[in-house]
Order: C-alpha cells, then sequence, then structure tokens
C-alpha cells in the first residue's frame, strides 16, 4: 500500500503577509518616480494607500498635471444641467487637492480644460499662482465649454510681469489660453516676461482695448495662433523667429512687420475671404511658404470677383476648406495650383450644407475658365468628403491629365452627421454609390495613379 500523499495546504493570510517581501518599496525613489510616471496623475495618487513609503511619492512627481473633463465619461455622456454642475464642483475640488497636496519642486507641463463655474473664479487663479512657481515648460488653461466658447464672465488675467523673476520667467517656452480675459498689457507682459517663449496660442479670449502686438527684436516665438478673439481690432506681428501662424478672424487689421523665417499660414474665417480678394496683406511673405492653409466661406462668393494670385514660389503644401452646392464646378481651385509651381500635395474640403441633392447636374453655364498649365511637382491630391458628384470626378480626372507627377489620389467619403439631413439617401445607400463611383473613377485613372478610398473622413 503507497504511502499517503501530503498535501500542501494554502498558507493564511498572515502567514502571507509575514513570508512575503515588498521589494518595490526598497526601490530608490528615483526608480519608483519613473514607474509612478508610466500611470496618469489619478492613478498615481491612488499608489498613496498601499503603504507609508509610497504615501507621498506621486505628489513630487515632476511630470504633466494635466486635468481635462473632456475625457470624463459623464461629460461626454447625457446628463442634464444639476448633474453635470455638481460634477464640475467635484472637478474643481479635485484640482485643487492635487495642487495643495503637490510637493514637486518643478513640473514639466500644467494644462486644464474644465468649463468655468462662476463662483470658482478665485481657484483658476490659484491653479496658475501654482504652476508659475513650479518651473513650468508648458502652461495650458482652458475654460470653454463643449461649445468651445466661455460660459458665464470669463476670468481676467492679470499681468503676468510679477512672474518675471520666478524661475517660471526662464523655464516657459509654450502659453496657451481659451475662454479668458485679457487686455493688450497682458501680452506684451507675457511676452517680456517670458523670453524663451516659443509658442503661444490665444483662442476665444475677451480682448479689452483689441490692439495686440506680437512685437520684438529678442523674441523667440516660433508658433502663434489667435483665433476667434471677441473686441480684437488690430494685430502687428514682427517677430524674426516666427514659423507657424494661425489667425481665424473677421474684420481685423493684421499686419505682417517683419516675418523672415515665417513659412507655414493658416488663415480662416471672413479675414480668410478678405485675404483671397487682396493678398497683397501677405505678399511680403507669400513666397517663402512652404504649407498654406485657407478656410473660405461660400465658394459663389469667392469666384464671382477676379482675384489676382501671389506667386507662391516655395509652397509645397496647399489645403483648401469652403462650402459649395453640390453642382458648382471645382475647377476654378486650378488657378490655386497654377500659382504653386513646386506644389507637392494638394488637399481639398468641401463642406457640403445640409439636404444636398447628390444628383444635381453641372451648372453649364456657370463661367470656368481654367487653364490647361502641365503641373510638374504634383504627387498627392485628397479630397475630403467625397460624394463621387460628377464635379469631384471633374476635378480628379483633370488633375490626372495635367499633374503628370501625380501618383496618388486620396478620397475621404462623406460621412453625414445623425442630425446633418436627409441627402436624398440614406447612409448606407450614400457610402455604397460613393464607393462605386469612386471604383469607376479608378478604371478612368491612367495606370500611374493609385486611387485610396478612407474608410474614415478626416478633416483639415
Amino acid at each position: 500500500m503507497p504511502p499517503p500523499t501530503s498535501v500542501a495546504r494554502p498558507l493564511a493570510p498572515c502567514q502571507v503577509s509575514r513570508n512575503c517581501k515588498d521589494l518595490i518599496s526598497l526601490l530608490a525613489d528615483d526608480v519608483l518616480l519613473l514607474i509612478l510616471s508610466l500611470l496618469d496623475l489619478k492613478e498615481a495618487a491612488r499608489t498613496s494607500v498601499l503603504s507609508k513609503r509610497w504615501r507621498h511619492l506621486w505628489s513630487i512627481l515632476p511630470d504633466y498635471y494635466d486635468f481635462d473633463v473632456s475625457g470624463t465619461w459623464w461629460w461626454r455622456g447625457l446628463m442634464d444641467g444639476q448633474q453635470r454642475k455638481d460634477k464640475l464642483r467635484k472637478f474643481f475640488d479635485y484640482v485643487n487637492q492635487v495642487v495643495s497636496a503637490s510637493r514637486a519642486p518643478t513640473i514639466d507641463r500644467f494644462r486644464v480644460h474644465i468649463p468655468l463655474v462662476s463662483s470658482r473664479r478665485d481657484d483658476v487663479h490659484t491653479w496658475v499662482e501654482f504652476a508659475m512657481g513650479k518651473s513650468i515648460k508648458e502652461l495650458e488653461l482652458d475654460l470653454s465649454n463643449r461649445a468651445g466658447i466661455c460660459s458665464g464672465v470669463p476670468v481676467w488675467l492679470n499681468s503676468f510681469s510679477r512672474y518675471a523673476q520666478c524661475p517660471s520667467g526662464h523655464t516657459l517656452v509654450s502659453l496657451s489660453l481659451v475662454a479668458v480675459c485679457i487686455n493688450d498689457c497682458f501680452l506684451e507682459s507675457a511676452l517680456f516676461s517670458f523670453p524663451n517663449l516659443e509658442r503661444l496660442t490665444l483662442r476665444c479670449v475677451h480682448c479689452q482695448h483689441g490692439n495686440f502686438k506680437v512685437v520684438g527684436d529678442s523674441l523667440k516665438l516660433r508658433y502663434l495662433e489667435i483665433s476667434f478673439c471677441k473686441d480684437l481690432r488690430k494685430l502687428e506681428i514682427s517677430a524674426r523667429n516666427l514659423i507657424s501662424v494661425v489667425f481665424n478672424g473677421h474684420d481685423e487689421d493684421v499686419r505682417f512687420s517683419y516675418v523672415p523665417l515665417l513659412n507655414e499660414a493658416s488663415f480662416s474665417g471672413t479675414y480668410a475671404r478678405r485675404l483671397i480678394h487682396n493678398f497683397r496683406h501677405i505678399s511680403a511673405f507669400s513666397s517663402q511658404l512652404t504649407k498654406l492653409t485657407l478656410s473660405m466661406s461660400y465658394l459663389q462668393d469667392i469666384v464671382c470677383h477676379p482675384i489676382k494670385f501671389p506667386h507662391f514660389g516655395n509652397l509645397k503644401q496647399l489645403e483648401l476648406r469652403f462650402m459649395a452646392a453640390i453642382n458648382k464646378s471645382l475647377l476654378f481651385f486650378i488657378n490655386f495650383i497654377d500659382a504653386c509651381p513646386v506644389l507637392n500635395k494638394f488637399k481639398l474640403q468641401r463642406m457640403l450644407l445640409q439636404d444636398a441633392d447628390v444628383h444635381l447636374p453641372l451648372l453649364e453655364n456657370e463661367n470656368r475658365v481654367v487653364s490647361y498649365k502641365v503641373h510638374s511637382h504634383l504627387n498627392t491630391f485628397e479630397m475630403v468628403d467625397f460624394l463621387g458628384a460628377k464635379v469631384d470626378t471633374e476635378l480628379v480626372l483633370y488633375l490626372a491629365e495635367l499633374a503628370i507627377a501625380l501618383e496618388k489620389v486620396i478620397l475621404y467619403p462623406f460621412q453625414p452627421s445623425p442630425g446633418f439631413g436627409i441627402l436624398h439617401r440614406t447612409t448606407r445607400d450614400l457610402v455604397e454609390a460613393t464607393e462605386k463611383e469612386a471604383k469607376q473613377l479608378q478604371n478612368q485613372l491612367p495606370p500611374r495613379v493609385q486611387l485610396e478610398l478612407a474608410t474614415i473622413a478626416h478633416n483639415i
């Protein structure tokens, strides 16, 4: 008879805790901080309950402090106004708790995206004070709501000149302000107080006095965005290191005094339409641009008047966004290409109006005077919201014929949002018809041109 087999009994929880060693907690602080840096801030803070060794480790992380309410499930989902307000108050409290508990001597990035609650304006000033005292490199303050605008009375930000002597005065390289209230003195003080600032974004801000100057021989500014600034009347830009500018405006007087390195520009709003009819506003640097983006309004408002294009001698990427009827010929945009002799990539997006009828015939009696000039550098053409309409295929075939270096055509099918309209077809039928038109179009293209039908619409 064989001897009885011994059966291992599981250890009691108390025996496990006595026999196991917490080897991770024995690691040096630098190693533990490296581990925590792989987590987001909220997850890192949760490790404080593991043991006394971990209690305060998360609070000295020198990495990014990122508080973005738009990423929460309750903000993206359907929730009534009072519930959302309660959640916002808790989110404000959470940010305050992290700020008050932080012992990090430096912070690389401090980012807050949260709609402003009128009773919590003082909290916003506290956050700015906290960030500026931490030798911060990137500061982003976004107080806009889900519509991208300020809700209620905006927060006034005072002059940044008092931070000039702080460590952040020399470490800050990126500043982004959205849905706040500032004046022209604020902008000048920010540029003066942060001599190493390279990126500046002002979006949906309220501008007291309405005159902005981005001017200075010593500015290191390389990227500038000024968009949807309320009450802005005049903008002057003179920055020797500026390489990229984004401007979305209306009736502002914009002057580029000295921008010798500027090579990327994006203009939108009614300002872009004014610019098209009078390109002299950018004539000082148009020949040095390598990338240009224009978001225009209705196409018929543009083509009704003759346009004198400047010489874009170095432009390699051109992106155009516009609104038009589905039967409005797109060959007008060839005039843009003619002004860009070394253009390599051309991207076009038509913003379709609701209840558009994709079966409308071409307007045969419209004036479609275009050149038949050979283009020797255009390699890629992209079209966003492709419907397979006659005006779509007309443009593609024209480019395939005269752009002798064209190798790739990328079409992004139109995908209507639920509230867009009927489009006289169901969405499924529309997608199937678009795919069918794209396949037929491929058969009409030269063998050297590869047609790619993207599955997801892509916005410029």
